[in-house]
């Protein structure tokens, strides 16, 4: 089955300038998918977005599109999970940077550098619901993605972009709370790469204090070392460590760099 034609006029296309509305956003009535197909539907629909981005450098697994550009990884999440009740009959559309130097930062539940949709194209919504369309959804989103967020991830597509703009991922000053889209570990490895630590001390010692409310003695430490390499200005060893866990993070997700991109 061709699943779909993105930019191409289909016969008897009216030449008219007037763009017309999106297939996705012509449709009045959605049909219901009875539950048991909500999974294999996103699983269909999230395939299908995953093959119109291989094009543009991104590499499926599981739910996630990953692309490597510069030393940022490029993410973006289509996720239909429920809490208890398995997967839901809508989907949630994620996106983010994720500085893969520091281990499991790629696998964090919320992403790192997160952007929602909505925020970065105001024309669309955040969740969309499962229903007997999910191929023209797929494309819908698709195209989306193409015209709106690759754009956006370009702006800001290496530590270096991020360090020169640290406003456009704003981090709390004290963990918990609405601190759920972590962009604090965006900025602070972004410094660390470029050697700029105007935030990092700031958001280690917010990290360390929550850490150690919960007991967590070895994320304290870990924490507690780097900050001490940071104060002593030691970066020849905190580039061997980023490093170190940047060669581990991409053999573990199996990605490499898609284009020598430009640092502008």
């Amino acid at each position: 089955m061709k699943y779909f034609n993105l930019f191409g006029k289909t016969k008897g296309q009216s030449s008219n300038p007037e763009p017309e509305k999106p297939e996705f956003e012509q449709i009045k009535v959605f049909k219901s998918l009875p539950k048991k197909e909500w999974k294999l539907a996103c699983n269909e629909l999230n395939k299908i977005i995953g093959i119109n981005l291989k094009e543009y450098g991104f590499k499926k697994k599981g739910r996630k599109h990953y692309r490597l550009t510069n030393d940022l990884l490029e993410v973006i999440d289509i996720d239909n999970r429920g809490s208890w009740s398995g997967a839901k009959d809508d989907i949630e559309v994620r996106i983010g940077l994720v500085p893969y130097c520091w281990r499991n930062l790629t696998d964090e539940y919320y992403l790192i550098g997160s952007k929602k949709i909505e925020e970065i194209d105001n024309t669309i919504r955040k969740h969309f619901k499962i229903s007997e369309e999910y191929i023209v959804l797929a494309n819908y989103l698709s195209e989306k993605l193409i015209k709106k967020v690759l754009p956006f991830f370009d702006k800001y597509n290496s530590t270096k972009k991020i360090t020169n703009k640290p406003y456009i991922f704003p981090f709390y000053s004290k963990c918990g709370g609405n601190d759920i889209y972590k962009s604090q570990f965006l900025i602070l490895f972004s410094e660390l790469k470029q050697h700029k630590p105007n935030n990092a001390i700031e958001i280690l010692e917010n990290e360390i204090e929550f850490h150690e409310r919960l007991e967590n003695e070895e994320i304290v430490d870990q924490w507690k070392k780097l900050k001490e390499l940071i104060e002593k200005g030691n970066w020849n060893e905190i580039d061997k460590v980023l490093a170190e866990n940047e060669l581990k993070e991409l053999n573990k997700l199996k990605i490499n760099r898609v284009a020598k991109t430009l640092l502008k």
